[in-house]
C-alpha cells in the first residue's frame, strides 16, 4: 500500500513539472519598443552665450588739482553723485594763504598804478608847459604802462590763489555712482594717483569676447565687413542694426529687462588669446546695473533647415557623439556626428553626420550595436 501511494505521488510531482515547463516555454519574451524620429529641417533660435563684464558708457578718473592732506572724504562707495557734488576736501590752509598773499599784491600794484597816473598826468601839464623834457615826459609813461601791467598780473595769480582754493574741493565731474581709489581722510592727494572712478550708469557697456571662429561665423551669417571704424554690416549699415538684439544675464540667473545693441567688434583677433574683443550697449534708467558686474551676453541666433534629435538619442564616445540610424534592412548603424546643445538642454542639433530623411533610434541606445534589428 505505502510502496503503491508512493508511486502515484511521484507521477502527479512528475506531472506538474511537466506542465510548469511547458508554460515556461511558452512565455513569450518581452520585445523592446524602440521609439524612433525622421529627422526633418526645422527653423530653431540658438543662444550663443559669452561672458562678460558690465561698465559705465562714461568712467572718469577723478584727479586731484592741487596736492595737500585729504581731511574729509563727502560719500560712500558705490553711492550715487550728482555733478559738481563734493567728494574730497583737501587741506585749504596753504591755498588759503596763498590768496591772502596775492590779495595783498594786487592791492601794491594798484596803488602803484594810481601814483605813476598821476605822475604822468602831472608830467603831461608841465611837458604842455615846456618845463619838463620829452624824455622825462616819456618815462613817466613808460612806469604808468608798467604799473598797469604789473596790475594785470597781479590779477592774474590772485585768480590762480583763488581756482587752486576751489580745487580743495573735490567735485564729480558727471552724475553717477562713485568708486574709492583707497583714498581717506588723513591720506595725502597728488596729481599724479586718482582719488576716485565716477561712472554714469545711464548707459552700460558689456564687453565680451568672440573666437576666431565664432567671428568668422558671424562675418558670413550676417554680411558684416570691416570699415573705418572696425566691423559694421552691409553696406555700411551700423553694427548693432546688422545684429539681433542682446540680452543679458545676470548672476542671479534672471534676464535683465532691457535688451542692447552690439556697439563695436574690434577687427584685429588677438594674437594671444585668438579672441576678438566686443562690445554690447544696455539702455540702464533704473540703475540695475552696475559697472564691475559679472554677467553673460546672450546673442540669439536663428538657424533654418537645422536638424534636431533628442539627446536620449546620443550615445557620448569621448568626445564624439554617434547616433544609430535605421537601414532599409531594419537593422541599425552607429554614426558619429557633430552637434551642439539646445538652450533647454534636451536636443542636439546636428552640424554634421546625418541627413534629411535619416531615421535615427531615439531611446535605449545603449543596448543597441551595429547590425542590431529594431523592426
Amino acid at each position: 500500500m505505502n510502496k503503491r501511494y508512493f508511486l502515484i505521488c511521484s507521477a502527479l510531482l512528475l506531472a506538474c513539472c511537466i506542465l510548469t515547463s511547458c508554460k515556461e516555454e511558452k512565455a513569450p519574451a518581452p520585445q523592446v519598443k524602440w521609439e524612433t524620429k525622421v529627422l526633418q529641417p526645422e527653423s530653431k533660435v540658438y543662444n550663443m552665450s559669452f561672458p562678460a563684464t558690465t561698465s559705465g558708457t562714461t568712467e572718469i578718473k577723478v584727479y586731484p588739482q592741487v596736492e595737500g592732506i585729504i581731511t574729509a572724504k563727502k560719500f560712500t562707495t558705490g553711492t550715487k553723485v550728482n555733478k559738481d557734488q563734493t567728494v574730497y576736501i583737501i587741506d585749504p590752509t596753504e591755498y588759503q594763504l596763498s590768496v591772502k598773499a596775492a590779495e595783498a599784491n594786487l592791492s601794491v600794484a594798484k596803488a602803484r598804478l594810481e601814483t605813476t597816473k598821476l605822475q604822468y598826468e602831472s608830467n603831461q601839464e608841465l611837458y604842455n608847459k615846456k618845463i619838463i623834457s620829452d624824455y622825462v615826459l616819456k618815462t613817466s609813461l613808460n612806469d604808468y604802462n608798467s604799473a598797469k601791467a604789473s596790475v594785470l598780473q597781479a590779477e592774474a595769480q590772485l585768480n590762480i590763489a583763488r581756482t587752486n582754493l576751489g580745487y580743495c574741493n573735490v567735485t564729480a565731474p558727471v552724475d553717477g555712482y562713485v568708486d574709492a581709489n583707497g583714498f581717506d581722510e588723513g591720506d595725502m592727494a597728488t596729481r599724479s594717483n586718482y582719488l576716485c572712478t565716477v561712472s554714469d550708469n545711464s548707459l552700460v557697456d558689456a564687453d565680451f569676447s568672440f573666437t576666431e571662429t565664432q567671428l568668422l561665423d558671424m562675418i558670413k551669417r550676417f554680411k558684416l565687413r570691416i570699415g573705418r571704424k572696425g566691423m559694421e554690416g552691409p553696406n555700411g549699415k551700423f553694427i548693432g542694426d546688422a545684429m539681433p538684439h542682446l540680452q543679458i544675464k545676470l548672476k542671479d540667473g534672471s534676464i535683465y529687462k532691457n535688451e542692447g545693441v552690439v556697439t563695436k567688434i574690434e577687427a584685429i583677433v588677438n594674437p594671444t588669446t585668438g579672441t576678438v574683443l566686443c562690445t554690447g550697449e544696455f539702455a540702464n534708467p533704473d540703475g540695475v546695473l552696475r559697472s564691475g558686474m559679472s554677467a553673460n551676453v546672450i546673442i540669439p541666433i536663428t538657424m533654418d533647415s537645422v536638424l534636431c534629435v533628442p539627446q536620449t538619442a546620443a550615445v557620448r564616445l569621448q568626445d564624439q557623439m554617434m547616433f544609430y540610424r535605421i537601414k532599409d534592412d531594419g537593422t541599425v548603424e552607429g554614426i558619429i556626428c557633430k552637434v551642439f546643445p539646445s538652450n533647454d538642454g534636451k536636443e542636439y542639433y546636428i552640424t554634421e553626420g546625418l541627413n534629411a530623411g535619416d531615421e535615427v533610434v531615439t531611446n535605449g541606445v545603449r543596448k543597441l550595436s551595429n547590425g542590431t534589428k529594431v523592426r
